[in-house]
């Protein structure tokens, strides 16, 4: 028999709730937490999702919060501890634009999700797909982490994923606490990057609501990445796994200008 534990819940106050952009554009509000030690780690913010759980829990900047690591991993806000409060606590209020470019909010129907309009006009978004791009599952280039990232697009070295590729080895010695054997490290695993599988790239480009395991399918399906960017949406549907969701998705990506070159 198996029993499991029911999670370490600790008290903390909630200092702030920020805004952080995602790679598809989500805005998702994060609560800023006095630092409280729970399960083995010391938290000191939790994601609050969306809009509408941030309302449910009635979630107030200056509350003093329940929290709890789900699965034992990722902090989130059980309950207000409403008996604390004093009066002086202050609503969120959500965002009108992107606090990171300033473009128009949308909130789509049926989708709890508040979404900038900015695109590749947005720092946030191009940041998070270049990450997205060199994670683990999707291009798997080591050493290419979010503060590299961050350095080169400051630098002006990259606009893109695809600038990774043209980076050379005195570009690299630019940045800070880029020595000679790191940047030949970097280039040679951004190298081998190029003998990833179709499924690898197909997730690395970040479309929308295309995981891991949807990558493959594709993958095996079209052979390459060329047949795939052709395909309609009706040819998507008649693929076990591949919903209209999704299948619009993958349309309207190699439909954008930006990305029909890839």
């Amino acid at each position: 028999i198996a029993y499991k534990f029911p999670a370490e819940q600790v008290k903390t106050k909630v200092k702030d709730i920020i805004i952080n952009v995602g790679r598809t554009g989500v805005l998702t509000p994060t609560a800023i937490l006095e630092p409280v030690r729970v399960a083995g780690s010391t938290v000191s913010r939790a994601t609050l999702h969306n809009e509408d759980i941030i309302r449910s829990k009635d979630v107030k900047i200056g509350d003093t919060v329940i929290i709890q690591k789900a699965g034992d991993v990722i902090p989130e806000v059980v309950e207000v501890v409403m008996e604390e409060r004093t009066g002086q606590e202050k609503d969120f209020i959500s965002p009108k634009v992107c606090p990171e470019c300033g473009s128009h909010v949308i909130r789509s129907e049926n989708e709890a999700a508040l979404r900038c309009t900015g695109g590749l006009a947005c720092p946030a978004q191009v940041r998070e797909g270049i990450i997205h791009f060199a994670s683990r599952d999707a291009m798997n280039i080591e050493g290419l982490g979010p503060k590299v990232i961050e350095q080169l697009l400051q630098a002006g070295l990259i606009k893109n994923a695809a600038d990774l590729y043209y980076l050379k080895h005195e570009d690299l010695l630019k940045l800070e606490r880029m020595a000679e054997l790191s940047a030949t490290n970097l280039l040679n695993a951004i190298n081998k990057s190029k003998n990833c599988s179709l499924g690898q790239l197909i997730f690395a480009l970040g479309i929308r609501h295309v995981g891991a395991q949807a990558a493959k399918v594709l993958a095996r399906e079209f052979k390459t990445l060329d047949a795939l960017s052709q395909a309609t949406a009706e040819e998507l549907m008649k693929i076990p796994d591949i919903g209209p969701k999704m299948a619009e998705s993958i349309v309207d990506f190699f439909s954008e200008p930006q990305n029909q070159k890839v």
